[in-house]
């Protein structure tokens, strides 16, 4: 009965709440507007200075490390459950840190947040692998990137609302996680995984090259993520040095980045066809090298808004060629586990993103860690570029 329910549901309904529903993937990082306010309130404690931007990021860090757990949950007891319990519970976790009073107890609140969180990206995802197929399936990639970045848009501006109120109160965005589970169990019901054939292999097994192409984009994955994550980490506190001291400001120019993201997302489709999988990477890249040494010339906030639009095109560009790429070459009765080791680097680079920059700002400056890491960002494309030329000579050999 409750199966022939959520099949009744309009079809435009039931992507909503899915693109709804991936709106919050980057919800864990809207408090950075408050970071700076954060570290000042617990400066006298041990470390205070890396604990505080590990309270961003240490959700990133316990979603990697549950990340395949999560996915045999969710490929042995099922999408729709797995989403259901996960977002109630990554609702009261990302809420408690409105009343919690040490850094200690927000960091432990934060950490279960992220293994709530890996049960909502896999389960989604996977279930847009299950509903959807071909051109079809395509778009609504491209959606659910649109989604996540002007879900993460829209979170960060109201967060850094909130954050001219107090630390605390970016907190409450964490509430539409609740909103979210009413839609959740009216309109998703439980595919057959038995039945996807869209998939590039079979239902039983994946070849040994389909493996190998699906671990290469677990590595570019966690790449990305290392440089794409200094923006919500390090351009508060770069805009300090900068003298703009605004966590709104903060809060609207981080949220401009993922405004670009949310355009070329709404495109991707078009980009997928027109560049293919490996090209379409190489820009990706291309642009993060632009940006992050427009970011490193910066001298106010006008010069890194301008920066953080031209570089929002890679995040809405990367995501979904990765996640289609997985797709393709998942088996459907292994796609919660591929892709919730496809959630796992995404998050685990995040996580390790500070701790790839802390160094280079304290042997360089911030502004030096973006030139750098434009420069890492423009040798990836290449190596792209490199690697489309040698396979289009050897076709033509």
């Amino acid at each position: 009965m409750r199966l022939l329910f959520s099949k009744l549901v309009s079809p435009r309904f039931r992507m909503l709440t899915i693109l709804l529903t991936s709106s919050i993937a980057f919800l864990s990082s809207v408090i950075a507007p408050g970071l700076p306010d954060l570290y000042a309130e617990f400066s006298n404690v041990e470390n205070a200075q890396l604990l505080s931007r590990l309270v961003l990021t240490i959700p990133m860090l316990f979603l990697a490390l549950f990340g395949p757990f999560v996915g045999l949950i969710v490929d042995k007891y099922g999408r729709r459950k797995t989403l259901i319990f996960s977002i109630v519970g990554f609702g009261f976790s990302g809420l408690s840190g409105l009343v919690l009073e040490t850094l200690t107890a927000i960091l432990i609140s934060r950490a279960i947040l992220g293994i709530f969180l890996v049960g909502i990206l896999t389960s989604v995802t996977a279930l847009i692998g299950d509903y959807y197929s071909g051109e079809e399936r395509n778009k609504v990639a491209g959606y659910q990137s649109a989604s996540i970045s002007f879900g993460t848009l829209i979170y960060t501006f109201l967060a850094g609302l909130l954050a001219e109120i107090d630390w605390r109160a970016t907190f409450v965005v964490f509430g539409v996680a609740l909103v979210l589970v009413v839609p959740i169990v009216v309109s998703l019901y439980e595919p057959d995984t038995t039945q996807d054939k869209s998939s590039q292999i079979s239902s039983k097994e994946t070849s040994r090259k389909d493996f190998l192409i699906i671990f290469g984009i677990y590595i570019l994955t966690f790449l990305a993520m290392v440089l794409l994550f200094m923006v919500p980490s390090q351009i508060p506190f770069f805009l300090v040095d900068i003298d703009v001291l605004s966590p709104f400001e903060a809060g609207l120019a981080v949220g401009l980045f993922s405004l670009s993201g949310g355009i070329s997302s709404l495109i991707f489709p078009w980009l997928r066809r027109q560049f293919g999988v490996s090209l379409l990477f190489a820009l990706v890249f291309a642009d993060i090298s632009i940006c992050y040494i427009l970011i490193s010339t910066s001298t106010d906030i006008y010069d890194v808004v301008i920066a953080l639009l031209i570089g929002g095109f890679s995040v809405g560009a990367f995501l979904p060629n990765a996640t289609l790429v997985i797709l393709a070459r998942s088996a459907p009765i292994f796609r919660g586990r591929a892709l919730s080791c496809l959630t796992a680097a995404f998050f685990l680079g995040q996580f390790t993103s500070p701790l790839y920059s802390l160094p280079i700002i304290k042997w360089t400056s911030l502004g030096q860690s973006f030139f750098y890491s434009g420069v890492l960002a423009a040798l990836v494309s290449t190596f792209f570029i490199f690697m489309i030329i040698c396979l289009k000579i050897r076709e033509y050999n």
